[in-house]
């Protein structure tokens, strides 16, 4: 996996990327209080690099009403489509649902809470004519993270942790903030990617590395929650998370395709 650490600031969306669609897809579950801002910020952020895009929102029954609630909303935007699953939940299952429904050459991936800031979407864009994949990084020079130091300092170890475990040279490995090639996932099994929790995302690191693709990640910072709780217990994730990457170091070449 070719990768450079970090990025330089873009100001410039001047130029158009050829043939190319972005596919927002953005689980969410109980978002009510803040996803239409979310929502409109994407659109914002998306229209001024003037390229196609779609959004799609997997929505697992929220019980505050959030997929009915966009789908009010934006009834009459071509832009924004809602599904609501009744019968599965799970982050890394809806993400593989959004992508499967997905018409666009590139998948985008985002939190929905405001974690992820749309400002960088932007930056996003135009890396992605020169990489396969480009990702945000809380780690490398310029990135950060609000909520205390303790827990910044505790998930960048782990993330470090992973890295080595893995050999795989990103520095933040499971902010599932990404852009990348939907091309990609022609080249592995995304049922053994895509489950369970955020592991789903240094899954999908692991197989690049494999694959030899390239990356690049650039500095993002994550702000609070605009609303609601949190639905990650970061000390309960640390273990399923240490697990799973120790699993996928002696397995992991069952991700790819032969």
């Amino acid at each position: 996996m070719r990768l450079c650490a970090a990025a330089w600031p873009i100001t410039s969306t001047s130029f158009k990327l050829a043939e190319m669609k972005i596919s927002f897809v953005l689980p969410t579950y109980n978002e009510s209080g803040h996803i239409i801002s979310f929502l409109h910020k994407v659109q914002y952020e998306a229209k001024q690099a003037e390229l196609p895009y779609e959004i799609l929102l997997i929505d697992d029954n929220s019980p505050d009403g959030t997929g009915s609630l966009v789908e009010e909303t934006f009834k009459n935007d071509e832009h924004v489509r809602v599904v609501i699953r009744t019968e599965e939940r799970g982050l890394a299952t809806a993400i593989l649902h959004g992508i499967k429904e997905s018409k666009g050459t590139h998948i985008f991936l985002m939190d929905t809470d405001f974690n992820h800031d749309p400002k960088y979407i932007p930056q996003f864009f135009l890396l992605s004519k020169f990489y396969d994949i480009v990702s945000g990084s809380r780690y490398t020079w310029g990135g950060d993270m609000m909520g205390g130091n303790f827990r910044y300092l505790g998930s960048m170890a782990f993330n470090y942790f992973l890295a080595g475990l893995l050999l795989i040279k990103s520095s933040d490995n499971t902010a599932g903030y990404v852009l990348f090639k939907k091309s990609i996932l022609d080249k592995v099994h995304t049922e053994k990617i895509f489950k369970g929790y955020g592991q789903f995302f240094f899954r999908f690191l692991y197989a690049a590395k494999k694959l030899n693709l390239s990356l690049i990640e650039i500095p993002v910072v994550y702000s609070l929650r605009a609303s609601g709780k949190s639905k990650t217990s970061f000390w309960k994730y640390i273990f399923i998370y240490f697990f799973e990457a120790v699993k996928l170091f002696f397995t992991g070449r069952k991700l790819i395709k032969k």
